[in-house]
Parts: C-alpha cells; sequence; structure tokens
C-alpha cells in the first residue's frame, strides 16, 4: 500500500530517485513551471508534519493501556523506522499497545523487549517511540548513562514492606530505566513472594533470617525478589556487587554463585523475627534501604541495676539490645549513657559498649566508688564497622581488681544506622 503524499518517509537518500517520490510533490525533469510552487509548498508541509512528530506536540488519547495519536500525515500502514516524540496523555498500568491513525494496535515494548510496567508511560511526559516493523519501541532510556538514585524501601507493617519513589521514580533494571509505581512496586509481602531463584510468586519467607531485596521485571511490572543471606536455597549465599555488563554498569545487582544477574536490582535488605515477619521498632531496625538512605536511630532499655562480678566484659542484660541490620559499608554509630557504681567501696568498675554480645567497642573510663552510694555518669561513644547484616549492641560491665564486689549498673545503648 503507498505511503500518503507530503511525508518524508517517501524521500530517498538518492536524489534522482525524488523526481515523483511523494505523490504531492514533483521535482522531476522539465517539470511543469506552474508545478514548482506547489512542490515547494509541499515540501513545506511534510517538513512541518514532521516536526510535529518529533516535537512532543501531539498527545496520546485512548485510554491507559490502549493508547491512540494522530500523526497529521495519515498513514495507512506504519513505516518502519519511524520515530515519534509523544506527550502522554494517560499513564499506564501495565502491558501498553499504541495506535497511530487508527491503523492497529501495536505493542510497545522496552529495549529488552518486555512490556512495559505500570506507570513506564505517566501522564504529561515526553516519550521517544521507534517502531521497528513489529512494536513501538519504548526509547527513553537511550543516552541514560547515570543509574538513577530514585526510590526507597522501607517498613509497611508486619507482612508488608514498600519501594515507593523516592527523589525521582526511575530504577534501573538490565540497563533499561522503568518508572517506578507511584504507589509502590508489587511483591513486598512475607508471602506469595519471589523467593531464592523461585520463578514465580509462591513463596514464604523463613523466620530469624535475613534477607537481599531485589528487584526484577516479572510479568512486565516491577516486582520484588527476596534472597537469602543466612536461608539460601543452596550454600551458597546470596551477595550483591557492581554489574559490569555494558547498559548497566555500575547498578547494583544480584551475584550468586559468582554469577552477575543483571536482571535484578538491589533495593534493600530486610530481616524478619521468629514468626517470618518483617519487624521495626525503637529497639529493632531490621529494614534498611539501598537507595536514598537516612539515619535511623535505635534506643535501647536501661540495665536498671543489673550487678556482675565478672572480671572480663559480659554483656549486662538481653533486654538492653539495640538490634539492627547494616550494610558492610556503612558505619553505624553507638553510644553509652547511665550511671553506674560498685557495691564496696574503693571497687574498680567499668561500663562498656559490646558489639553482639562479646566484642569490646568501647569501654568507659575505670571507675573507682569511694563510697557505696557513689553513682558515677557513664557515657561515650563513637563510629564503628561491622561486617553486612545482622547486629547488635548492648551495654557491656566488668569489676576489676582482686576484691570481691560486684558493679551495678543503671546504663543503656542508643544506636544509629544508615538505610
Amino acid at each position: 500500500m503507498a505511503l500518503p503524499g507530503e511525508n518524508i518517509q517517501n524521500w530517498s537518500t538518492t536524489a534522482s530517485n525524488n523526481a515523483n517520490a511523494d505523490d504531492s510533490i514533483n521535482w522531476a525533469e522539465g517539470q511543469p513551471r506552474a508545478s514548482v510552487n506547489n512542490s515547494a509548498r509541499s515540501m513545506m508541509a511534510a517538513h512541518a508534519k514532521d516536526r510535529n512528530l518529533k516535537n512532543g506536540s501531539i498527545t496520546t488519547g485512548g485510554t491507559a493501556n490502549a493508547q491512540t495519536f494522530t500523526s497529521g500525515v495519515g498513514y495507512t500502514t506504519v513505516p518502519t523506522g519511524l520515530w515519534v516524540k509523544l506527550k502522554i496523555g494517560v499513564t499506564n498500568t501495565g502491558a501498553t499497545t499504541l495506535n497511530m491513525d487508527s491503523i492497529g494496535a501495536v505493542a510497545i515494548k522496552d529495549q529488552a523487549g518486555t512490556d512495559l510496567s505500570a506507570g513506564a508511560l505517566t501522564i504529561g511526559r515526553y516519550v521517544d517511540f521507534i517502531y521497528d516493523g513489529t512494536n513501538w519501541k519504548l526509547m527513553q532510556a537511550v543516552g541514560m548513562t547515570t543509574t538513577p538514585q530514585c526510590g526507597r524501601l522501607e517498613y509497611n507493617n508486619a507482612t508488608t514492606l514498600e519501594f515507593r519513589p523516592f527523589n525521582g521514580d526511575l530504577i534501573k533494571i538490565n540497563g533499561i530505566l522503568y518508572q517506578i509505581p507511584s504507589n509502590g512496586i508489587a511483591g513486598l509481602h512475607n508471602t506469595s513472594a519471589i523467593v531464592d531463584g523461585l520463578t514465580t510468586p509462591t513463596g514464604t519467607l523463613v523466620g530469624d533470617s535475613t534477607y537481599l531485596v531485589f528487584a526484577q521485571i516479572y510479568n512486565g511490572v516491577i516486582t520484588a525478589h527476596f534472597y537469602g543471606m543466612t536461608t539460601p536455597p543452596t550454600s551458597t549465599l546470596a551477595t550483591h556487587g557492581r554489574s559490569t555488563q555494558a547498559g548497566n554498569i555500575g547498578t547494583e545487582i544480584l551475584v550468586y554463585n559468582g554469577v552477575e544477574y543483571n536482571d535484578m536490582t538491589l533495593i534493600g535488605m530486610c530481616r524478619t523475627n521468629s514468626a517470618a515477619q518483617f519487624f521495626s521498632q525503637q529497639n529493632f531496625r531490621w529494614v534498611i534501604s539501598w537507595f536514598n538512605r537516612r539515619n535511623i536511630g535505635l534506643y535501647g532499655a536501661n540495665a536498671n541495676g543489673t550487678s556482675t562480678t565478672s572480671a572480663t566484659v559480659v554483656e549486662l542484660n538481653a533486654s538492653c539490645r539495640c538490634n539492627f541490620i547494616t550494610w558492610g559499608e556503612e558505619a553505624f554509630e553507638a553510644a553509652l549513657w547511665g550511671t553506674a557504681q560498685a557495691n564496696v567501696a574503693g571497687g574498680n568498675i567499668a561500663a562498656q559498649i559490646v558489639l553482639d554480645g562479646s566484642s569490646l567497642l568501647a569501654q568507659n573510663p575505670i571507675m573507682t566508688s569511694t563510697n557505696v552510694s557513689d553513682y558515677s555518669p557513664v557515657a561515650g561513644g563513637a563510629f564503628f564497622f561491622a561486617s553486612e547484616g545482622v547486629h547488635y549492641v548492648t551495654p557491656g560491665g566488668v569489676s576489676y581488681g582482686p576484691g570481691a564486689w560486684s558493679g551495678i549498673f543503671y546504663c543503656g545503648v542508643n544506636a544509629m544506622i544508615r538505610g
């Protein structure tokens, strides 16, 4: 079927072939004088039509997932290689088609050949498409080399996390930019989830386990994938690292058994409690984000008179723990507060900050009680590093010297992590 006139898609890159390449333009040798002005005006019209196809002045109509537009050229078939820039008239909610000039609905694919996810086309935005002979290809990611730092993983409730737009709404997965839906991505539940390499959302998270959380495209939708750091499907633990794949370089992705999985972009980490639920409160911070990290505070309980005669540092009381997960590249802060005394005059004691029940992080100066009733203040702290994953800090105590005395402690630990 012939293409319409005043259409630069008809024109040839070989000048001699353009004598009658366009039905509305006559540049044949020996053409009548009267045809010159009409041909020139038609060329101007053809350029104007092409301009409008590329300057975003055309807004899509139709419905969210069956969008339409009128080219102004009057095409009867879609030319292969046609490039258009359109203003989106309605936000899509899933796989979407585009119908130009009522020719027929044609599927829109991303550059990886995948159906669009919800929110990939957002009302009011300008988007480039190219027709490859079969599908319209979304070209929004072309030329984008910087990995966006958008979105934040956060605790919602015991059974649900959320990853919503923050500092923008783009995430790169396998080299393609996708728009994070305004209501968040799918699959962030402790049941009916994609877990440890499953290909469908039929998994359930395990209790007392730490998971890396990735974003992948599942059935055209950005969906979470939980990969266990402590409960893997095999003896190999899930890790993460920077992609080395062209088009996706620098994106933090799943690395499993030494293999890069570019279709899974890291978005955060979480840990479940014994009931296999998500957990976050003042002394448990078990959800952190990879993107847009912020300071997250923890507040531990007072040891409330716990005593010890130990001559080496011991955890005073497990109920005083500040439990958290952390990225290995991030420092966390811990601070000691409260008072302490020895139960005999001249007793030497010290309060300390302890990591994971045994590792000494910081020690308050040794205190000597002049009188039994002396209470000395304890305070201090600093920034520390720990291995990636789950940890806790807690107040510790020690009684020095050969005497048979006890240290009595009314102190606790606060902490701050990043995530």
